[in-house]
């Protein structure tokens, strides 16, 4: 271990960075996964708040004031696009194909030139 000195001139045993850090990792776990529960149950408001057009922040602040969410916004913000944003980008891959298969006929290229459509 190292020994420090305080102001006081007391000699003050301290750990190591590593120990620090390892107890510091061992305390917060798991931070991160203390929020999901609270965001998975109000998922469903903050899905319509964003269809609705209000912004991430906007929506964090109310429920940050309203104590429902105790997360940072970057936080809530990174939740939001894990848990919401993939929904998002499977609508419109979903949409997407339909949109794809609809029927209409597009530009297609053709390479070959023929006699016909050169007179």
């Amino acid at each position: 271990m190292d020994a420090k000195i305080n102001i006081f001139g007391n000699c003050v045993m301290t750990k190591s960075l590593s120990d620090r850090i390892a107890l510091y990792a061992d305390r917060n776990k798991s931070t991160g996964k203390q929020f999901l529960p609270a965001f998975i149950a109000l998922k469903p408001d903050i899905e319509q708040a964003l269809k609705d057009g209000w912004t991430i922040r906007q929506i964090w602040n109310i429920l940050h004031q309203e104590e429902k969410i105790k997360c940072s916004y970057q936080w809530f913000r990174t939740l939001v696009n894990r848990h919401i944003g993939e929904n998002k980008k499977q609508h419109s891959r979903i949409d997407q194909g339909k949109s794809a298969g609809n029927g209409h006929e597009g530009f297609r290229f053709n390479s070959a030139t023929e006699k016909e459509e050169l007179i």
